[in-house]
């Protein structure tokens, strides 16, 4: 993840749960001690599914978050405090079926601040595997 406001990194790790169109995505991120702004979030987003085009994917998405503001006391900021709460909507985009690299853009409403988000997601028993006489594929694009 990258804060453009604050100029700042973090590495972020999440899990998706995908239903059809749709996926409930729990993730925690943390920006290190050594960015301007030291804090976590931890929260879930919501994704759905916008168009898809072969292995192209591009969704939306809503995000509630918990924020922990680690080093709020030096901040000039009048009501600066260690417990937030973030909002963020946004676009992303990935490809692929198995291994997806992603690409995403957020806006937190609360704190006026654009997020770039960069990584890979891979899924779990995704393909066709046999087990017994059942037929396993990615829920991703089980038809």
């Amino acid at each position: 993840m990258y804060n453009f406001q604050t100029e700042s990194f973090a590495p972020s790790f999440r899990a998706e749960f995908v239903k059809g169109e749709f996926s409930i995505v729990p993730q925690f991120s943390y920006y290190p001690a050594f960015n301007p702004i030291n804090e976590f979030y931890l929260g879930v987003s919501a994704h759905q599914n916008i168009l898809g085009y072969g292995d192209w994917n591009l969704y939306g998405i809503a995000n509630l978050s918990y924020n922990g503001w680690i080093n709020h006391a030096s901040s000039s900021m009048q009501k600066a405090k260690f417990s937030n709460m973030g909002a963020e909507l946004g676009a992303g985009l990935k490809k692929g079926k198995c291994l997806q690299p992603f690409l995403e853009l957020r806006y937190n409403f609360k704190w006026k601040e654009a997020n770039l988000g960069l990584g890979l997601v891979y899924f779990i028993n995704c393909g066709k595997k046999k087990r017994g006489n059942k037929v396993m594929s990615c829920p991703a694009y089980s038809n």
